[in-house]
């Protein structure tokens, strides 16, 4: 029994010091609508200073219902020290050609993932509290079944 546990043992510890995603949530919205004052909030510990980060939302559209080429977000990042840093993006949800970007089910369901924050540092080791808003126009947008947020460790690679 001990030769089976002390290397599940090693494995389990082996792979927890080396976490490379943070978080992997999803979110579903009541009756497919995202109210613009009521941000999707995440809770993400942060390991330290030193690492960068990608933050990567998916959603999943009901293309019958929202038509957008885009949806801006908004990024509030509340760190355990009492900063609160602010970021904005726009999910692309169609190309050029005015063609659904992603992947449409037989249902008529679009999930499109994209990195809204490249290269992101933590100013603080702890629980940081993110908060995400659609800034529409509209105090609500129909047709947003789900948010899916992820934080990824990444690499930034300089030229030689």
């Amino acid at each position: 029994m001990k030769k089976i546990i002390l290397p599940l043992l090693a494995l389990v510890l082996f792979c927890a010091c080396g976490k490379n995603v943070l978080i992997d949530d999803t979110h579903s919205f009541n009756n497919a609508k995202w109210l613009r004052f009521e941000p999707e909030s995440f809770s993400v510990e942060a390991p330290n200073t030193d690492d960068c980060f990608n933050f990567i939302v998916t959603l999943q559209i009901d293309t019958a219902a929202f038509h957008e080429a885009g949806l801006p977000l908004m990024i509030e990042v509340n760190s355990p020290v009492g900063d609160t840093r602010t970021l904005f993006s726009t999910l692309l949800l169609r190309n050029h050609e005015n063609h659904w970007m992603g992947d449409i089910n037989s249902q008529g369901i679009l999930e499109v993932s994209q990195v809204v924050r490249q290269f992101y540092f933590f100013n603080s080791v702890g629980t940081h509290s993110i908060n995400i808003s659609q800034r529409t126009s509209k105090y609500e947008i129909h047709g947003i079944n789900s948010i899916k947020f992820k934080v990824e460790k990444t690499k930034i690679v300089y030229p030689e």
